[in-house]
């Protein structure tokens, strides 16, 4: 299938379908998909899928109706798990609370998966991770392969620009969220979701101690990628400085007060930025570090992890910086 994002614009591509790859080892209980179709294993539109709890149902080879749902759930202080629309993406480009990206959404099953997000859902869907981990042989020329859909983030659309072709989506996320059971295939992934936070923390006094050194040293860093020279198309507003101030006030919308983290939590997802002249090592550095803290449940630990990040980012910057202003 076409992908739903520009390649050449170096924008994140959503996705059904990826070359496999080995499971991601998470703590967020991922949830198996599989389906299955003699004509191409990898073709959803002819394949029926099931998720109940990381079991995998007896699948058949026929195509799913589509799903008559009922009215939206909308997110309420009562509402612990709500079904909401499900973009598809490869670990490579998994999703932070804080972070925000732009998309660029073209194929007529994501702009009708963005028309209900704006239409029926506030705004929101989830951001998913979607990776094959095992496949079985039916005979006959079928195959049962097994996804699992994991580092799920809610997302929130910020602002959506037309275009000739498709539409520039700019989303920011929210919070973590595990998908529990999926609802809907065609003509987009549909799934229940809920609330995956931090656990309450017991060492306050260390968690407020560690979050202010780490606003001390993302200082720096902000500072110094203003005096590193990139281009000249780059916005006067990092990544960072974008998502540590939507960390410091969170989302003000009271519907989506039980999927907001901590603001601690926030913070220390939100140091986990691309930073200016970022090298290729860098990036990936940055992705397992995305990949540690989106597993991880003690807002200390993470806090120590991704400020032992940002010294690093820090270093490296400082050093850019150096050998800039002697080449001047």
């Amino acid at each position: 299938m076409a992908a739903s994002m520009l390649k050449e614009s170096g924008l994140p591509s959503p996705l059904l379908h990826r070359t496999p790859t080995s499971a991601p080892q998470s703590a967020l209980n991922p949830v198996h998909l599989a389906f299955s179709c003699q004509t191409s294993p990898h073709h959803l539109d002819c394949c029926k899928l099931y998720c109940r709890s990381g079991a995998i149902r007896q699948l058949e080879a026929k195509k799913r109706s589509r799903c008559k749902c009922s009215k939206t759930s909308l997110l309420t202080n009562e509402a612990t798990t709500v079904e909401l629309p499900c973009l598809p993406f490869n670990p490579s480009e998994v999703f932070t609370p804080s972070a925000s990206k732009t998309l660029h959404l073209y194929e007529a099953r994501f702009l009708a998966l963005l028309d209900e997000v704006l239409g029926k859902y506030n705004n929101l869907f989830a951001h998913i991770i979607v990776e094959r981990v095992v496949g079985h042989s039916l005979g006959l020329g079928q195959e049962i392969n097994s996804f699992a859909a994991t580092y799920g983030c809610l997302a929130q659309v910020e602002s959506v620009r037309q275009l000739e072709v498709g539409a520039l989506v700019t989303i920011r996320g929210i919070g973590r969220v595990s998908i529990v059971e999926i609802t809907q295939v065609e003509p987009f992934l549909k799934g229940k979701a809920s609330p995956f936070q931090d656990d309450i923390p017991e060492d306050i006094k260390g968690i407020s101690s560690m979050t202010k050194k780490l606003k001390q040293i993302l200082a720096d860093v902000q500072q110094l990628q203003i005096k590193l020279k990139t281009s000249s198309s780059d916005s006067l507003q990092t990544p960072l400085e974008k998502a540590l101030q939507w960390a410091e006030k969170g989302d003000q919308d009271s519907s989506l007060k039980l999927f907001v983290p901590r603001r601690e939590e926030r913070i220390s997802f939100a140091a986990l930025q691309p930073v200016a002249g970022a090298s290729a090592r860098e990036l990936h550095k940055l992705l397992q570090e995305r990949l540690l803290a989106m597993e991880s449940t003690d807002t200390l630990q993470r806090l120590k992890n991704v400020s032992l990040f940002a010294e690093e980012s820090r270093a490296s910057i400082a050093a850019k910086v150096a050998i800039q202003s002697l080449q001047l």
